[in-house]
């Protein structure tokens, strides 16, 4: 998997989800979503119940499209001194990261 198609998956994840926020600016900030988009943390596009969420979708998309069993909300990933989960980017790497590591075992 390459990044640009990790960022797609991201983006297009949250897109998905669009209808269950209520707040207007959230959904016009999703629709517009790119690689820079700040996802958790302060200014964040989701929650931490949202977060969750995000990483369930994209772990069930990584099962049907590269047949790939992940958990996204590893201890690695939480023990990290920079989340992986900040931006679109940051969560795309780290899926590749993921996917690549599967693939070579």
């Amino acid at each position: 998997m390459d990044l640009n198609r990790a960022i797609k998956m991201v983006i297009e994840a949250l897109q998905e989800n669009l209808e269950d926020t209520a707040d207007e600016s959230k959904k016009l900030d999703i629709s517009q979503a790119s690689g820079e988009t700040r996802l958790f943390g302060g200014g964040g596009l989701v929650d931490s119940m949202g977060v969750v969420i995000l990483l369930s979708d994209l772990e069930d998309k990584l099962d049907e499209e590269f047949d790939i069993q992940v958990s996204l909300a590893s201890d690695s990933a939480m023990s990290r001194t920079r989340s992986p989960f900040r931006t679109v980017n940051s969560l795309a790497g780290f899926i590749v990261s993921i996917v690549d590591q599967e693939c070579a075992s």
